[in-house]
């Protein structure tokens, strides 16, 4: 499947396209399904009873960072009142691996950005846009220096009840963890293929003038054919 617009172009689709989408689509598989799950635990703890919302996040959380190394942090962000009143705000941990196994470890709010900008989350864009458009988003790649401290991609959802807004639950993934697997197979595209986000962010990038974070401007742009990754956000930008 090929992105299509002003300033791009349908390309044929080669072996080792077919190969790097089925990677990238692998990544990226159980992201969905995976927030599904903690939304629904915390929809459930916070409608039946808040108090028991810390617990249930914890045991959810635990269970998928410990599914597979790809999941960096995950859990929930809400400043609802009714979560506020028998819970924190932020009900999300990291992962630190202990030997082969990983334990987890909270964010504490006040210890990180979060504390500072609570009164501002409508900024946020990984808590904004499921605000606005009660629906799923990716966010990044940016420096995540609340939790991983690398660039990450952080996958958010709404929480609703009833209809209201409650906050987002998510996922972070950190880039290095699609690097590992796709480095080579991008360059089997091209010597300076390009991963984007949102059609015009760099991921990864084979052409050391573009740096993971940085955005491709319209232009430059033109001189790339884009082909989409099915059911992502993601793009690969072959040179022409």
């Amino acid at each position: 499947m090929t992105h299509k617009g002003t300033n791009v172009r349908t390309i044929a689709e080669t072996p080792e396209m077919a190969r790097l989408i089925d990677v990238i689509t692998s990544w990226h598989a159980h992201v969905p399904e995976t927030i599904e799950r903690i939304s629904s635990v915390a929809v459930t703890a916070i409608s039946a009873d808040p108090r028991s919302l810390e617990a249930q996040m914890e045991e959810v959380v635990f269970e998928v960072l410990n599914s597979t190394h790809k999941f960096a942090g995950a859990g929930i962000v809400s400043v609802h009142p009714t979560v506020l009143a028998r819970s924190r705000s932020l009900l999300w941990w990291v992962t630190q691996r202990e030997n082969s196994r990983v334990e987890p470890l909270p964010l504490d709010a006040d210890l990180t950005e979060l504390g500072t900008y609570q009164a501002g989350l409508e900024d946020i864009e990984w808590y904004r846009v499921p605000a606005a458009t009660g629906r799923p988003h990716m966010t990044g790649p940016f420096v995540d220096y609340m939790c991983t401290d690398q660039f990450a991609f952080t996958f958010t959802v709404p929480l609703k009840i009833s209809g209201e807004f409650y906050g987002v639950a998510g996922i972070d993934m950190t880039v290095r963890s699609l690097e590992e697997e796709i480095e080579s197979l991008l360059e089997d595209v091209s010597p300076d293929a390009i991963l984007l986000s949102n059609t015009d962010l760099v991921a990864i990038s084979l052409d050391p003038q573009f740096a993971t974070g940085s955005r491709l401007k319209s232009e430059q742009l033109e001189a790339y054919d884009l082909t989409l990754v099915p059911g992502t956000l993601l793009s690969i930008a072959a040179p022409r």
